[in-house]
């Protein structure tokens, strides 16, 4: 993917992208939901859609079962926006396996501001977090 690993890590955490999320997207498992949810945005600001439909709960209602076309939507959408920054807004307590993160992320696609905040739940299986679904999502008045 195009980031160097000495490079800040995307998803804002000031550490280098090799000692941040780039372990996770090459397999190590995320500690909490919020570790998960800086590398899924990571995962999108690099390009990684393999790591973004990894680690989407099968179970949920954003998981698609056309992973080549599930691929190419990701790949699409990853190309056209430009991930300016990620700030984690709450992260609530773990409960019953499973932990919610609200996020703002800041986010330009061509000359557009297509930021949003959001509410996302996160379910724990198998020893890896994983994104089930956004819980409540509000445009960006930014």
């Amino acid at each position: 993917m195009g980031r160097s690993a000495n490079a800040p890590c995307p998803c804002g955490s000031g550490i280098k992208f090799k000692r941040c999320c780039r372990p996770l997207h090459n397999g190590a498992a995320a500690p909490t939901p919020e570790a998960l949810m800086r590398s899924r945005y990571a995962a999108y600001a690099v390009g990684d859609v393999d790591y973004v439909m990894a680690t989407t709960d099968p179970e949920g209602p954003v998981f698609r079962q056309d992973r080549a076309a599930w691929a190419d939507d990701l790949r699409l959408f990853a190309r056209l926006t430009t991930f300016e920054r990620l700030e984690i807004r709450e992260v609530s307590p773990i409960t019953d396996e499973h932990g919610e993160v609200r996020f703002f992320a800041q986010l330009r696609r061509g000359g557009d501001d297509v930021s949003f905040e959001e509410r996302s739940l996160f379910r724990h299986s198998g020893g890896r977090w994983y994104y089930v679904a956004p819980l409540g999502a509000s445009a960006a008045d930014r």
